[in-house]
């Protein structure tokens, strides 16, 4: 009998770390926007396992696009900074972009082939 309060208090010590882990600002809220695009070259091609990092308003999320070259992510309404990196690819950045409360910002990103390197693009979409 004992081994078995042993074993659920164990479980549940387990269960206690794993939520305190969970990084709660990464966690859509009620009111949150969204970004969700996809990171493209040139010739339209998807770029799987691109590194999107997003900041702004004192947040700094980075994301990874999925095989499809896809990504989604939840921010409090604001105006944010995009850089994309993918290996072989210029980084790119997206100046500005903004979201809005329940509203989902959808934008494709195209990446050049070649060295690391700035490309800065005007907040239109």
């Amino acid at each position: 009998m004992k081994s078995v309060k042993l074993l659920r208090f164990t479980s549940l010590l387990l269960v206690i770390a794993i939520v305190s882990i969970v990084d709660a600002t990464a966690l859509p809220k009620p009111g949150d926007g969204k970004i969700k695009g996809a990171i493209l070259d040139v010739n339209d091609a998807r770029v799987a396992n691109a590194s999107i990092t997003i900041e702004g308003n004192k947040i700094k999320r980075v994301v990874k696009s999925d095989i499809e070259g896809q990504f989604e992510v939840s921010l409090p309404a604001g105006s944010y900074q995009i850089t994309v990196r993918a290996n072989g690819f210029r980084r790119f950045v997206y100046s500005s972009l903004t979201t809005h409360a329940n509203e989902t910002e959808m934008i494709n990103m195209h990446v050049v082939v070649g060295a690391v390197d700035s490309i800065l693009v005007p907040a239109t979409h």
